[in-house]
């Protein structure tokens, strides 16, 4: 039997929506759980993917990250190499994607486009291209959604609020819903940002974060000096956009320096950091204490 379609009008609406379906008995229809399967299969293709170095713009998902790694995008730079589990680990979002789908599709929430291709249109005539989650439609028309899957410190500490993940967004999450949503546009004129589903990977939790529409057109600005910043980017003038700290054990310095997390993460840290090291700090007595240092003693 399918579920009746919910109209909610706020995010507190979607919040309640979602809780309600999964305090009660929840069962996924056969035709949600043979439309999960299809992406599900779609998803784990991406495990054979790798994406390739020098494109002529970054696509959606990147754009809104730090400058300095979309700039050594564009150079080539050789990547740190990607293991194996660290690939099952990005496949860990998009199995969390389809899980999300499949219970907002059971809960009644009209989705009206999912997984589709769009392309962002600068001044210039450049297109943007990437892959917006998900259209939702509720009693206020329609709203553009991602879904992340987070950590339980992502999840507690950058998706507490949208004023938090926007002090705390070098992964560019409002960059891309923002430049989703005025690529959607030309499609649906009516269409607002709505904000982002995340789902705590070790507890299961699920979280709405609602974004401010009124911010998409400091972002999409954001966005267009981004994209003009890296038509301009060449070999001669790289800038490293951080820098490395100073370690402290039990608030003491240890003489070490190391990444910060934003570097940590970043691709293209053993080419912008030549003398990188991955090493367990020896006074730590954590059992992960492993950092990237720039100075270890």
């Amino acid at each position: 039997m399918q579920p009746l379609t919910m109209r909610f009008h706020s995010r507190m609406d979607l919040q309640t929506t979602i809780d309600s379906y999964l305090a009660g008995d929840p069962k996924i229809p056969d035709d949600i759980v043979f439309r999960a399967s299809q992406m599900f299969n779609s998803k784990l293709g991406k495990f054979n993917f790798r994406r390739k170095g020098g494109a002529k713009l970054p696509s959606m998902s990147q754009v809104g990250k730090p400058f300095c790694q979309l700039h050594a995008e564009k150079l080539g730079w050789p990547k740190a190499p990607e293991s194996n589990s660290f690939r099952i680990k990005m496949l860990y979002g998009d199995m969390t994607e389809v899980i999300a789908v499949a219970i907002l599709l059971a809960a009644g929430v009209e989705i009206v486009d999912l997984n589709k291709r769009v392309g962002y249109k600068t001044p210039d005539g450049d297109y943007i291209n990437g892959e917006l989650d998900l259209v939702i439609r509720d009693g206020n028309g329609f709203s553009l959604w991602d879904i992340k899957s987070a950590s339980r410190f992502a999840f507690e500490k950058k998706f507490a609020s949208y004023e938090a993940l926007k002090e705390n967004d070098d992964f560019g999450y409002c960059s891309q819903l923002f430049g989703y949503t005025k690529a959607e546009r030309e499609e649906t004129p009516e269409i607002k940002a709505g904000g982002w589903i995340a789902i705590n990977k070790e507890t299961g939790d699920m979280k709405v974060v609602q974004a401010d529409p009124d911010d998409e057109e400091s972002y999409t600005n954001k966005i267009e000096d981004t994209i003009t910043r890296y038509k301009e980017a060449n070999e001669d003038n790289f800038v490293r956009g951080f820098t490395d700290e100073e370690e402290f054990f039990y608030r003491k310095p240890t003489g070490n320096r190391k990444l910060g997390m934003t570097c940590s993460y970043c691709s293209f840290r053993y080419t912008c950091w030549p003398d990188l090291k991955y090493e367990r700090n020896p006074k730590s007595k954590s059992a992960n204490a492993y950092h990237h240092y720039t100075v270890f003693k």
